[in-house]
């Protein structure tokens, strides 16, 4: 340990420098499966024992470095170590949650976002800007829960506009924060909430595509997002003729983004998977069941190998609409096993949630009831529902079923 303040302030420079090159290395599982995230995260703790100031992780929601991980503090010991205050400290923090959080429940990551936050509150002010970037990620947690309370809003707003103080109204954040305000008013759907989702993801499809073209990747979230508002037209249209053309128009965007989608990160990445279901979401609306089930069956057949056998919550959004497809298709059948996976995954995630009300909703529909008790429902043998998809938690191990009946699915013969 050097005792010259030049030399030492050298030094923590380059133990900085070393947990952001690290942080950038480990952003590249971000898309990974599940268990490689794990992995990463596991890393990515050892890197913070080793290179950070002493401080106990678990208040930050995030999980204890393993004992003996490789890359950990017996290979890698810097002569300084960089202060917690550090951002370099909190950028690497912020990757290991992105990473530990893909093992957890949708409804439990809001709560683990807010407890980094509050973290680093104790050592960095609330004026740093990736402190107002952490808050954010924090806000857009919420938001990805359909949290739609006065409090999300308001604080979207409020990093949108200060983004746009400090980047710019054409600045990357800045566009960030006007997609991610879009998609907020997407999950509330107020009055005029699609008419607002339509207009902001409109304005982010031309200002990206004159800096970006339209088919790099930063362009095509917002075509995807103007895609999905489309779609919503669409399915709440109660004119025939509207509705097919909205669906028309929807097809016809999300199948140009899903084949650059597949050109630039293949045909199974997370990104295709998405604009699949988009896909057959449009299909389903213009009466070609067929094709849309096809299409879906790819999917999810690409989800479950992607992710390893977890049940993440976009893989339930896959049975949600094959039950649709199948349903449309007369298969009531293969319709409820799908209903049901959906329901059960959707409860696991994000019990209350209105994707879990309209999947029980569909699985009343299809001649199923669906009960549920305090705990999120686990039905011993699931896989049989839908075979080559095991019963998984998050991470991917088996989880033992709740016994008593307040933790069964009802579903005629699909009751084991």
């Amino acid at each position: 340990m050097t005792t010259d303040p030049v030399l030492a302030a050298d030094a923590q420079a380059c133990a900085a420098a070393r947990l952001r090159g690290a942080t950038q290395a480990l952003n590249v599982f971000d898309r990974r499966s599940p268990d490689e995230q794990e992995r990463a995260c596991a890393f990515a703790m050892a890197l913070l024992a080793a290179g950070a100031e002493a401080a106990d992780w678990t208040l930050a929601g995030l999980p204890q470095p393993p004992p003996g991980q490789p890359g950990g503090p017996r290979r890698y010991q810097p002569e300084v170590l960089v202060p917690v205050s550090h951002h370099s400290v909190l950028l690497l923090a912020r990757t290991a949650m992105n990473l530990h959080i893909a093992g957890t429940r949708g409804n439990q990551r809001p709560a683990l976002w807010a407890r980094l936050a509050r973290f680093f509150s104790e050592s960095l002010p609330a004026s740093h800007p990736e402190m107002v970037r952490l808050r954010e990620r924090a806000l857009n947690a919420r938001r990805e829960t359909a949290d739609t309370a006065p409090p999300v809003f308001d604080g979207l707003r409020w990093v949108l506009d200060y983004h746009r103080r400090q980047h710019g109204e054409g600045a990357y954040l800045t566009s960030i924060a006007r997609t991610n305000l879009a998609l907020a008013y997407r999950h509330r759907r107020g009055e005029t909430d699609l008419a607002m989702v339509t207009s902001l993801a409109q304005d982010e499809v031309r200002a990206r595509t004159a800096r970006y073209g339209p088919h790099h990747s930063v362009t095509l979230m917002a075509r995807s997002v103007f895609a999905q508002a489309l779609l919503l037209q669409a399915e709440e249209s109660s004119d025939e003729q509207e509705r097919r053309q909205l669906a028309r128009r929807a097809l016809t965007e999300v199948t140009d983004i899903r084949a650059a989608r597949d050109r630039l990160f293949g045909a199974t990445s997370p990104d295709a998977a998405v604009s699949r279901r988009h896909e057959a979401r449009a299909l389903l609306l213009l009466g070609e069941a067929a094709l849309a089930r096809t299409s879906l069956e790819l999917t999810l057949a690409f989800e479950t190998a992607h992710n390893s056998g977890c049940e993440t919550q976009t893989i339930a959004y896959t049975h949600y609409q094959l039950a649709k497809a199948n349903r449309d298709l007369g298969d009531r059948d293969r319709a409820r096993a799908h209903a049901l996976a959906a329901v059960r995954i959707f409860t696991l995630h994000s019990p209350g949630s209105r994707d879990a009300r309209l999947s029980a909703s569909l699985l009343a529909e299809l001649g199923c009831q669906h009960e549920r008790g305090p705990q999120p429902a686990r039905q011993a043998g699931a896989a049989e529902f839908v075979p080559g998809l095991p019963v998984n938690s998050p991470r991917g191990k088996p989880v033992s079923a709740p016994s008593g009946p307040a933790a069964a699915f009802r579903c005629g013969i699909l009751d084991p």
